[in-house]
């Protein structure tokens, strides 16, 4: 299903390059028994004849009349990867991306929440970045962890993807290292989140009619909505990981705050609610937008309705250098 998130002068439009990738239980959580009266072990969140949770792999545009970032980018196409399902893919997401009519000129910047194999690999194409004018914006004790003697081995079991992903970002002079609270672009800041990994990090959205916090990775699936203590066996700090989920749980169930981790189920925007039994998620439909995003089509109907010009998230002098 084609949708994208509605902010009023914004918009969040999800680039989807497996909407449903089925995972087993003990592979992310091991040991966990997902107890089946409970909703995150029913669909859309889990596949009972598979027995398996189900992931999406995604990444997201976040378009204004002046700005277009994308924040993260997928695992690729054409990467040599040790998981069946990321080796050698077809070119899903540049077909999703050039669908909105936007071309890669046209993207400003790139942000990487962390540098995961399935946050980074869209980002060059036979070792070549592909956004030619964007900087790439990561926090810099990300960057050092993977390119250390303990990123490396970590990487063993997904292959190489910093050096046909990442490094030729830097070696094109397009990487930038920055903090995780910057101020990213004209509607778009850095939360901090560490733990999953060292640079780990969030983005709030901010637009006239609503704000959204791309979670990332902070949660994998809704099982850790209901035991927030449950990191994934691939987090690099599990207690950090889970401090960090707790709060930002606490936050959005006191806040009534939208929130999109990465691999929810579609459509993956939601808020959190306080149950008997724990945190509830209700998937946000107010902000929906079925139907193929276009982003000059969705240009003319902000002049037309009279959207163009929400308060920015900081002036354009506080974001960081893209020269």
């Amino acid at each position: 299903m084609a949708h994208w998130f509605d902010l009023g002068d914004v918009a969040v439009v999800p680039l989807i390059e497996d909407d449903r990738l089925l995972i087993d239980p003990g592979e992310f959580f091991p040991g966990l028994e997902p107890d089946l009266a409970d909703w995150y072990a029913r669909e859309p969140w889990f596949d009972r004849a598979a027995e398996k949770l189900v992931f999406v792999i995604q990444s997201f545009l976040v378009c204004s009349a002046d700005e277009v970032l994308v924040v993260d980018a997928c695992v690729g196409a054409g990467k040599d990867r040790q998981r069946p399902e990321f080796d050698q893919l077809p070119d899903r997401w540049r077909q999703q991306f050039l669908a909105t009519g936007l071309r890669e000129a046209d993207v400003d910047a790139v942000v990487f929440t962390h540098l995961h194999t399935d946050h980074v690999g869209a980002a060059t194409a036979q070792r070549e970045p592909v956004f030619p004018h964007a900087p790439h914006f990561v926090v810099e004790e990300e960057f050092r962890y993977w390119s250390s003697e303990a990123g490396g081995a970590a990487m063993r079991r997904t292959g190489d993807y910093l050096a046909d992903s990442v490094l030729p970002i830097e070696q094109a002079g397009q990487l930038r290292f920055v903090a995780p609270d910057a101020v990213v672009g004209r509607h778009a800041e850095l939360v901090p989140a560490a733990g999953h990994t060292p640079g780990n990090v969030c983005v709030r959205v901010r637009g006239s009619a609503g704000t959204v916090l791309l979670a990332g990775d902070t949660m994998h699936h809704g099982v850790q909505i209901r035991h927030p203590e449950l990191s994934t066996r691939y987090c690099v700090e599990p207690g950090a990981a889970a401090r960090v989920r707790g709060a930002l749980l606490d936050e959005a169930a006191g806040s009534g705050a939208v929130f999109v981790p990465t691999h929810f189920p579609v459509p993956s925007a939601g808020r959190v609610r306080r149950g008997q039994a724990g945190y509830d998620f209700e998937f946000a439909a107010d902000l929906v937008r079925t139907g193929q995003f276009r982003y000059r089509e969705w240009l003319g109907s902000l002049v037309t309705l009279g959207r163009r010009g929400s308060a920015p998230v900081a002036a354009r002098s506080q974001w960081p250098d893209r020269g």
